[in-house]
């Protein structure tokens, strides 16, 4: 079957890192997520560990490629979908653990996804490129932290695991790949606080050359007085560029904005 570049198909084809991952994600029975199983080879070793496997496939072919291949395999469950389009509410389940080699082309979408429902999962092992894996397992000053490392670090502590070459694919990708490992926090960003908080943290890298007086200005209902007090109020340095506040002043900060801003009617948002 002919991978598609469309889909961002790079099929995994090393078992020795099929087996890293299920170590990494230290499966003891627990319920799996897996997202973009393609040939299967993630998919035989995750119904050997977990109690349960839901697999979410986007590709037509492979769906019926894998239905043939599982039929009768009673802890797996085959979804036939695109997983950005699907109720994660509705797809996980308390204690889930997710072990999944991501398609490139919806690694980042998906992770974000994963921000809103850090509390129900024991564990994220997934693979995605190594630029993306630096971008989420960055740190404040470095010069590859961005909105993304602000909002996953927002719901988890990630960990860069090890690097998968390519060479382990097929076809062989343009670029490295990196296996990630996130451990939800015990106080995870509320959903109820997420979309100003994801407001908050886009405007911030929205012009990430800029420094906050002139990015965050651009947030509905503010000006230039409301903001210097925010952000006095926070500790926030305004000359400072976004690559330099670390995720717990944007959280402080998105929720000064609601109290005194948005919640009182000012702004344009909603609470999620």
């Amino acid at each position: 079957m002919r991978p598609k570049r469309s889909l961002g198909q790079h099929f995994l084809v090393n078992t020795a890192i099929v087996e890293k991952m299920v170590s990494l994600a230290d499966l003891k029975a627990e319920p799996v997520l897996e997202v973009g199983p393609g040939r299967g080879i993630l998919t035989k070793k995750l119904v050997q560990r977990a109690s349960r496997v839901l697999a979410v496939e986007k590709d037509d072919d492979l769906y019926e490629t894998l239905a043939v291949m599982f039929s009768g395999q009673a802890n797996l469950k085959l979804l036939h979908g695109d997983i950005l389009e699907m109720d994660l509410d509705e797809l996980l389940s308390d204690g889930m653990k997710i072990v999944a080699n991501l398609p490139y082309n919806i690694a980042t979408q998906f992770v974000i996804r994963l921000v809103d429902h850090a509390s129900r999962l024991s564990t994220v092992v997934v693979m995605v490129q190594s630029e993306v894996a630096r971008r989420i397992c960055s740190r404040p000053g470095n010069t590859e932290y961005s909105a993304l490392s602000v909002l996953v670090s927002s719901a988890f502590v990630p960990c860069a695991a090890f690097v998968v070459s390519p060479a382990n694919f097929f076809p062989r990708p343009k670029v490295v790949s990196r296996v990630i490992k996130l451990v939800p926090k015990p106080d995870p960003i509320p959903i109820s606080e997420g979309n100003i908080f994801k407001d908050v943290v886009f405007c911030a890298f929205g012009q990430r050359r800029k420094i906050l007086k002139n990015t965050l200005i651009h947030l509905p209902g503010l000006n230039k007085d409301m903001l210097a007090s925010l952000a006095i109020e926070v500790g926030i340095d305004l000359m400072a560029r976004p690559q330099e506040i670390p995720q717990q002043s944007y959280r402080e900060l998105a929720r000064l904005y609601w109290d005194k801003v948005v919640g009182k009617g000012i702004g344009g948002n909603t609470p999620s």
